[in-house]
């Protein structure tokens, strides 16, 4: 099975993402055809089967080891660093990564950060702090931030709804749409999929798999608006945990429609500036274009061979909160800084903490406001964290609130499996305790 279904167990425990019409197998097999081998051709038909019929779960996996072996070496006097290079190294020397940028703050507000590999494979140079990334779904922490500091400032009530925004010519075919509030967006608990159950979205998702472009490209304004209008929610997941992507989308649309301004020039003006996150940004200008490490294919898409180069992915202005930014491990440092309470000027002062408090609970981890929250271990400490995708580039943020431990993984690859963030926390936070 491991050899025949190469990138399907991935993706089989993933949230449930379309519906399950077997109709559109005919449309599957048509539209990959092309493929090169029967059994890859059999491997791509199964692979969008069981997406059309998984449940919910995680799309990512945090794999976590004991730390006691590692707690023990830091406690003996190794280094942070050879705790990263244990971690990191190997995922360069198989391929698995070619660039790997690692950022942590310690206890005492200090940062630390290191690089391994190449921005682009041969000819590229050794990342640092300033190589920079597409962070992916991490760009919806920055959006539920965002809201927050609308509420504060009174642009947006708590409870403001999405009818509300669009006002009273939105009547969407189920009603309970438009009752859908701005928090239960960013925590999603909205009701919303992941993304539009439709055969347009099936259709470029297969493509995706063979050219590595964004599945939600064709996702503009008056195509989300439409999906909206005909949406119908199962009712009996509104106020349960559903990760949605178009649902973080549209949060940013809805408060850059509110404001009457880009979500860009909402994120710099209310997020980015204010934490000094100077190359973090929608869009790059000339100068940062020149650090942005090369995007390479890793365990999508599944037509690629690993480690070949990958178009970073375009994002339309509706679909922008989910996934559109960039940013460096410098930047993300200072996010994660400012989210344990070591540097963050008001209001973002007040409002961090805000979203951070748990709103939905769910079987194996919490939501909060652009977080999600999980014990790898029964003893240990709870551990915020985001994890971002997109097609050859994945971006790691979590902290340790109690330790004041916090970690970002850099990678130009898309990687469904995190196996450093969570085992560095562990590492550093076991090593601290009793003392």
């Amino acid at each position: 099975m491991e050899t025949f279904f190469p990138g399907i167990l991935d993706v089989c425990s993933t949230h449930g993402y379309l519906s399950a019409d077997m109709k559109i197998a005919s449309t599957i097999s048509s539209s990959l055809t092309g493929c090169g081998g029967y059994r890859r051709w059999i491997n791509t038909v199964l692979f969008l089967l069981a997406l059309l019929q998984s449940s919910c779960a995680e799309l990512s996996v945090r794999e976590v080891s004991d730390p006691a072996e590692a707690v023990s070496r830091l406690k003996s006097g190794g280094t942070l660093k050879n705790e990263v290079d244990i971690l990191v190294q190997p995922l360069i020397d198989s391929g698995e990564n070619v660039s790997v940028v690692v950022g942590v703050v310690m206890p005492d507000a200090q940062t630390y950060v290191y690089g391994y590999g190449k921005t682009e494979l041969d000819s590229g140079s050794n990342p640092n702090g300033k190589t920079i990334y597409s962070i992916g779904s991490v760009s919806k922490g920055f959006v539920s931030l965002l809201l927050f500091r609308m509420i504060e400032e009174g642009v947006i009530d708590r409870n403001a709804t999405i009818g509300d925004i669009l006002g009273p010519d939105f009547k969407p075919e189920d009603e309970n749409v438009a009752r859908i509030t701005l928090v239960q967006l960013a925590t999603h608990s909205s009701g919303m999929p992941r993304h539009p159950q439709t055969l347009k979205l099936l259709y470029t998702f297969s493509c995706f798999l063979f050219t590595g472009d964004n599945f939600y490209e064709y996702i503009d304004s008056a195509e989300g608006i439409k999906y909206l209008n005909e949406v119908h929610l199962d009712k009996e997941q509104i106020g349960k945990y559903t990760y949605s992507n178009v649902g973080v989308g549209l949060l940013g649309y809805l408060l850059a429609k509110k404001a009457d301004k880009s979500l860009t020039e909402l994120l710099q003006e209310k997020i980015f500036r204010p934490l000094k996150m100077n190359d973090t940004a929608i869009t790059l200008d000339d100068g940062q274009k020149k650090r942005l490490a090369v995007a390479y294919s890793g365990d999508q898409p599944l037509f690629r061979l690993r480690n070949t180069p990958l178009e970073p992915w375009k994002f339309t202005y509706f679909m922008e909160g989910t996934g559109a930014v960039y940013s460096t491990a410098d930047d993300l440092l200072l996010f994660i800084k400012a989210q344990l309470g070591f540097q963050a000027p008001p209001p973002l002062d007040a409002i961090i903490p805000k979203t951070q408090q748990i709103q939905v609970y769910a079987d194996k981890m919490n939501v909060a406001s652009g977080w999600l929250t999980e014990k790898p271990f029964p003893n240990a400490h709870e551990i915020y964290f985001q994890y971002g995708l997109t097609s050859g580039f994945n971006c790691y943020l979590g902290f340790d609130r109690e330790h004041k431990i916090g970690v970002v993984v850099l990678r130009n690859n898309f990687n469904w499996r995190d196996k450093i963030g969570h085992n560095l926390i562990l590492r550093i936070a076991g090593s601290i305790q009793n003392k």
